[in-house]
């Protein structure tokens, strides 16, 4: 119980340090970034998504929710994860433009050769983020507790009732098959980036975050959803979806050909004074 404490105290401090982070984030990138659309919408829908946020957490705390309606907060936080990862993107974007100065015609050499990974990474991106609500809904719900005859999590929410057996294994092989899902879209999205030679470290960043999924998954089956093992697969799905969601970005930048610029500062003219 210690341990959960510290796990929740933890957060809490985490929380409150991205909620100060965020937001300055994106008025930074709102406000260097104004003419670009992309760039300004999507540091205006990190801070709604952060809203959101808060208020999910403060209605979940104050009214003691149902378990699985935390669900609902995992998933809107795995929303913030990606648009903030697509931030990143156009920020490194914008970076390496900077340096390497492209042609017109280079920026669509670019863009012919990231097309034909439009469908994959977004297929992946879908069944990861899919998987990630599954895992949330399994662990959330109190699923994953009953199938050990465990009802702590539940009782935290003022919820008596333990899920069923059958319940429990439902969901426990609809996670398991979701994860077939998940291996299949990114050994896809692998062998085309290693044929095409386009996006490589991102896709074997893929791939070994999923191999290090379905490895600490069966570690917390076998501690019994232990409070190491469970955060740590819940931080290699956080993983898992920051990086399928700045691929995508990264993809799509890359398709549209689009170039990103900062606001540049504006100097005033000095007038000399007359004589």
């Amino acid at each position: 119980m210690r341990g959960l404490v510290l796990v929740e105290y933890m957060h809490r401090l985490i929380a409150l340090i991205a909620s100060i982070l965020i937001p300055l984030n994106a008025v930074y990138m709102w406000w260097t970034h104004r003419k670009n659309r992309l760039v300004s919408r999507l540091a205006l829908l990190s801070m709604l998504l952060l809203a959101l946020q808060v208020a999910l957490g403060a209605l979940i705390v104050v009214f003691v929710l149902p378990g699985a309606f935390t669900t609902i907060d995992v998933g809107n936080s795995f929303l913030l994860l990606i648009v903030l990862a697509s931030l990143t993107a156009a920020g490194w974007r914008e970076h390496r433009q900077k340096l390497t100065k492209p042609s017109a015609k280079a920026l669509q050499e670019d863009a012919d050769k990231a097309k034909p990974f439009r469908v994959p990474v977004s297929f992946a991106l879908g069944v990861i983020f899919f998987q990630s609500i599954v895992g949330g809904y399994f662990r959330h719900s109190g699923n994953s507790q009953a199938l050990f005859g465990q009802h702590s999590y539940l009782l935290s929410h003022h919820q008596q009732t333990m899920p069923s057996e059958t319940e429990a294994l439902f969901w426990l092989v609809l996670h398991i098959g979701v994860t077939a899902g998940v291996v299949a879209s990114i050994v896809w999205l692998l062998t085309l980036s290693v044929r095409n030679g386009r996006y490589r470290i991102e896709a074997f960043a893929l791939f070994t975050l999923t191999v290090y999924q379905i490895a600490v998954g069966f570690l917390t089956l076998q501690t019994k959803l232990a409070v190491s093992s469970d955060t740590l697969h819940f931080a290699g799905a956080n993983a898992l979806v920051g990086v399928a969601g700045y691929l995508i970005a990264q993809v799509l930048l890359d398709a549209s050909a689009v170039r990103i610029e900062a606001r540049e500062k504006t100097q005033r003219k000095m007038i000399p004074a007359h004589s």
